[in-house]
């Protein structure tokens, strides 16, 4: 486990099939609240907590994100939240928290890995990915998530009682960051007296994206090239496919599709995407590890000429290209 991540884990649970629907915001908040307590007394620093709640009321497991860091939540053992549910993709979500600036609550990126089981947020609406400023909560399969950015050590304490914590929390509003002409809501960034914002702004944002789709009114912005025995694979990607990020992998329905012959590469082995400034790359609990040199990474950013080997045969070349896609770096 990421020394960057503090966890909780509740075994025996098992698989899970349901007939119920997952519980909603409020319940799962009350039946997590001591558990979600629990993390926020051994917090430090900035992060987001995650708890998973079954539709029977039981926490299955419970995370700390730090701000920087990221977490893949599915079956796989892997996986730094399990869901342990027949019905769940293997890797099923990766969650990303940022504080921007330091030492307040991060904001959160929630993206769907390609599963065709997008997940439902509070408001009822299905999402293939979202960001979140503030709490957040997302249903997928029998479970409700509960994500709830804390500032750490400088923070307010939390209420005794969970029906209290659970008034004070800010309301949340959602817009489509994808169709300015729909949204109803402009993002709000008023505090509280003790920091913490007055209300929760939820951007939807688009699903991950394949490269097999029209670009012809794109702009090349970066490239990858993937090399395995002297062969190498090279890919053009424009800034708006990375804003909404590409997944590599053995999977068929992932933005890269790599040789079903690479043995070593996990069927979802790693995102891409950019956030602000930062292409980061992202590697979703494969199975063989995602390498800078010798030192396996779980959420790193790259530079503008940087090189990552998956598994351990294929070596990924990334670098940015100047604004006219000419093919040289800055």
């Amino acid at each position: 486990m990421p020394r960057e991540n503090l966890r909780t884990s509740f075994d025996g649970m098992g698989s899970l099939l349901s007939l119920r629907p997952p519980l909603d915001m409020r319940e799962a908040f009350i039946a997590a609240y001591e558990c979600l307590s629990g993390l926020v007394r051994a917090a430090r620093r900035p992060a987001v907590l995650v708890a998973a709640v079954d539709d029977r009321a039981r926490v299955v497991g419970a995370v700390s994100i730090g701000s920087g860091h990221s977490l893949v939540i599915g079956r796989h053992t892997g996986c730094g939240l399990r869901l342990p549910c027949d019905n769940l993709s293997l890797r099923h979500l990766v969650a990303h928290a940022r504080s921007e600036p330091p030492d307040t609550e991060p904001v959160l990126w929630l993206w769907d890995l390609h599963t065709g089981q997008p997940f439902m947020t509070e408001d009822g609406e299905f999402n293939a990915a979202v960001m979140a400023q503030g709490p957040l909560y997302a249903a997928v399969g029998p479970y409700a998530l509960l994500f709830i950015p804390i500032r750490g050590r400088s923070g307010a304490p939390w209420p005794a009682r969970a029906e209290e914590a659970w008034r004070g929390l800010p309301p949340r509003r959602f817009f489509d960051r994808c169709y300015p002409e729909a949204d109803r809501f402009q993002h709000s960034m008023r505090l509280r007296p003790d920091g913490r914002r007055l209300q929760t702004d939820i951007s939807r944002v688009g699903p991950l994206l394949t490269l097999s789709e029209p670009e012809e009114r794109e702009t090349a912005w970066g490239e990858l090239q993937l090399e395995r025995d002297r062969r190498v694979e090279r890919h053009v990607i424009s800034r708006e496919r990375l804003e909404q990020g590409v997944l590599l992998g053995r999977y068929e329905r992932c933005g890269i599709h790599l040789s079903e012959g690479l043995g070593s590469i996990s069927r979802v082995h790693l995102l891409l995407v950019r956030l602000g400034e930062d292409v980061l790359a992202i590697d979703t609990a494969s199975t063989n590890g995602t390498w800078r040199g010798r030192t396996e990474i779980r959420t790193t950013p790259l530079g503008d000429a940087d090189s990552l080997v998956l598994g351990s045969v294929l070596r990924l070349h990334w670098r940015r290209l100047r604004s006219g896609g000419t093919g040289d770096r800055f």
